[in-house]
Order: structure tokens, then sequence, then C-alpha cells
């Protein structure tokens, strides 16, 4: 039966990679002006997630949250499960504040979309500690002044996902430094909309993309010999969201 739907798995991805690029390329002027002044930084964030709105809507892939009303006050460090390039595009679905995603440096290289982590979000260079510890700073001052954090703590997209890597410290090492809550999200099967775009033939169909946002946990009184235990509480937490539904 995967042979035969094959095909249409294929005609599915190349539907994705076009309405991706398109979309991008008559939506960057706007973002090049609403990213060049400072200003005008939450008048692309709500661009953003115009773009993900009409993606979901020509890929037909509505999302669907449960437990939206745990996001606490802002500042706070949202992680998720990595599980497909589009978890991204969804998340800006999800995420009712004002947030910056950290990422990693090679998005850099991404025509387009290079530009959020240009002008925008904050990029992390995995291969140069130096680097590496000014984008935690960049992400510290953005706690701040009071703006959230987005974050994938595996750090990749697991090859065999639904299965999960272990958890980077990053994330959990800057909540507890700003004392700021960590807010768990669970993505349950956005890997059959699309986990790998080179393997042409891999499943790939709409879904109805479901989510679970978490309770936040707080990290008000942590130190920096907590950050192992919140990193492996959360990594459970969504772990154990999947599993449930097996």
């Amino acid at each position: 039966m995967k042979k035969a739907l094959a095909p249409i798995y294929f005609v599915y991805k190349l539907w994705i990679g076009a309405m991706f690029w398109l979309s991008l390329i008559i939506l960057f002027p706007f973002f090049w002006i609403l990213l060049s002044n400072p200003t005008t930084l939450k008048g692309a964030m709500m661009l953003k997630r115009f773009w993900s709105w009409w993606l979901r809507f020509v890929l037909i892939c509505p999302v669907v949250s449960k437990g939206k009303s745990n996001f606490p006050q802002a500042p706070y460090i949202a992680v998720s499960n990595h599980m497909s390039y589009l978890d991204t595009v969804f998340m800006y679905a999800v995420i009712p504040d004002y947030f910056l995603f950290i990422g990693k440096a090679e998005l850099l290289k991404w025509p387009f979309f290079s530009l959020f982590f240009k002008k925008q979000d904050i990029p992390v260079h995995r291969g140069n500690p130096r680097e590496a510890h000014q984008s935690l700073q960049a992400a510290s001052k953005a706690l701040k002044r009071g703006e959230c954090i987005a974050m994938y703590p595996e750090g990749t997209i697991p090859d065999d996902a639904p299965k999960m890597k272990h958890f980077k410290n990053g994330a959990f090492k800057l909540a507890v430094e700003n004392q700021v809550p960590i807010v768990p999200i669970t993505w349950h099967a956005n890997y059959k909309v699309m986990l790998d775009p080179s393997k042409f033939w891999e499943f790939s169909l709409p879904q109805i993309i479901r989510v679970t946002i978490h309770p936040p946990i707080f990290t008000s009184g942590m130190s920096d010999h907590d950050v192992v235990s919140l990193r492996e509480q959360v990594w459970k937490t969504i772990h154990q969201a999947i599993e449930n539904e097996d």
C-alpha cells in the first residue's frame, strides 16, 4: 500500500515546497521592511502568524491545541520536541505572546528564511563556544525585556521521529539563570506531514496538527545544580504525552 501511495506523497511534498518558498518570496519585501526597523518587529511577528495561517490552510493542516491556557505571563521559555521541518511554521499558531526562536546557525544559509535569524530570531553557532555563549546572552537580554523564547532542545530532527533524542542543557540553563518558567510543548504527529523533505517517497499527507501545552515549570529558587533534573523532567513530560498515544 505504501509503495502504491508513494507518488501521492511525492506530489504533496512538492506542494509543500512550492507553497513554502512561493509564500516567502511574495512576503519577503514586507518582512524586510518590518524587520529592518526595531519599532516594527511586532508587526513582523503578526506577519509571521499570517504566513503560518496561510500555509496551514493551503497544506490542509489545521492546528488543534490542548492546554493553551497553561501559558504563564511572559517572559517564559517554550520548549518542544522536534519532528518536522514545519514545526516552526506551526509554532506561530500556538505561542500567544511575542517570542524569538533560537535555532541552529545553519538556518542563516537558507534563502529568504534566513532573514528571520539575521534580523529578529537568534542563531546558535554550536561549533563555536564563544559565539554560542553570545547567543545565550542575546536570549537572556530578550527575556529581561519581557520577551519569550522558543527552542527545540533536541537540537535537530530525529531520523526516527516520533522517538526523541536527549535534550541539551541550553534552554534549561537559560531558564534557571533568568528565573523564568519553562513551558513544555508536545507535537504529536507532525512527522506525518513531512519528516525529511529529501526522502521524496516517504509518507507525507495532510494531518490535523495536534499539540499539547503542558503546565509551566517555574524555576524560582532553582540553581545551576537543578539544570539536569529540570531537563529530565521536561523530557519525560513531553515523551509521556507521545507514549500515551501508543
